[in-house]
């Protein structure tokens, strides 16, 4: 208590207390106009070597930000062309449906109308509309924090993050609980369109997909959520959920759509030259 009494009422050091009072009692004032501006010029000095290693340590751009930088503006440089070539795709392709028919009509053979129609539908060039569901995958709202321990196809990935293994089983077990048409984030599912990851991104035909990642499936909605629910990818979808955190919902409907694929190629037909024949000597056909 003595101690912090006399702390209170003499906060000076008693050495520098009684230095101040001889200079006092010699007519000198207790401190030097000299000493006061060396320690202003000493806070300046300590004061500008702050700043200077503030500065130093600051970190500078370095050559590998600079690249992703570059990189990231030429993706989505890529990405806007690629948007508008498919906008010219969408566009030709419905000229060339209108050319299609014009050119059954003048055939003379009415049933050729149906049968491309349902050529189209499967193969997946026709957008199609009808009732079925919505399945909508996003990952854990804490990516990285798995509720229980356990092993995930995923391997080296995020645990909580959506693998293009869990949509690649999901879709199949989609397809065996009676799916008519999928699509993933309005990218149509085709046999040639095909579910792989690059690093940890997830695309679909060639084509970047961003999450949520929303399955758009068309069929008997009531009828898919039964057998789905008990098969493999229904349990597999489950665990997700429940282990890992990944977030999934579905969504029945009266009316959806799914788009046609654009990028659909033909790789064996060929048009037939206008110099060559329809039928051969005996007057069949020249080529199947």
């Amino acid at each position: 208590m003595t101690l912090i009494t006399s702390m209170i009422k003499r906060p000076l050091d008693p050495g520098y207390e009684e230095a101040a009072r001889r200079r006092r009692l010699a007519g000198l004032p207790a401190a030097t106009s000299t000493r006061t501006i060396l320690v202003i010029i000493l806070a300046v000095v300590i004061g500008f070597m702050f700043a200077v290693s503030a500065t130093a340590l600051r970190p500078k751009p370095t050559a590998a930000t600079q690249a992703r930088a570059e990189l990231i503006q030429r993706i989505e440089s890529l990405q806007t062309h690629s948007a508008k070539n498919e906008a010219t795709i969408q566009s030709l392709t419905k000229q060339v449906r209108g050319y299609e028919e014009i050119a059954v009509a003048q055939s003379g053979a009415p049933d050729l109308t149906a049968r491309i129609k349902e050529y189209g539908i499967d193969a997946g060039v026709t957008a199609l509309k009808g009732p079925g569901l919505t399945l909508t995958l996003d990952d854990a709202a804490s990516t990285g924090t798995d509720n229980q321990p356990g092993d995930r196809p995923s391997s080296g990935f995020d645990s909580g993050r959506v693998a293009s293994t869990d949509l690649q089983i999901i879709v199949n077990g989609l397809w065996a609980a009676g799916a008519e048409a999928i699509s993933i984030n309005g990218h149509r599912l085709t046999s040639t369109a095909a579910i792989r990851f690059a690093g940890q991104a997830i695309i679909v035909d060639f084509r970047p997909l961003a999450r949520p990642y929303v399955v758009t499936v068309l069929g008997d909605p009531d009828q898919m959520q039964r057998v789905f629910g008990p098969s493999f990818a229904g349990v597999y979808l489950d665990q997700l959920t429940k282990q890992f955190g990944i977030r999934a919902s579905f969504a029945g409907s009266t009316s959806l759509s799914v788009p046609g694929d654009s990028a659909m190629q033909l790789q064996f037909a060929k048009p037939i030259p206008s110099d060559v024949p329809s039928g051969g000597p005996t007057g069949t056909s020249a080529r199947p």
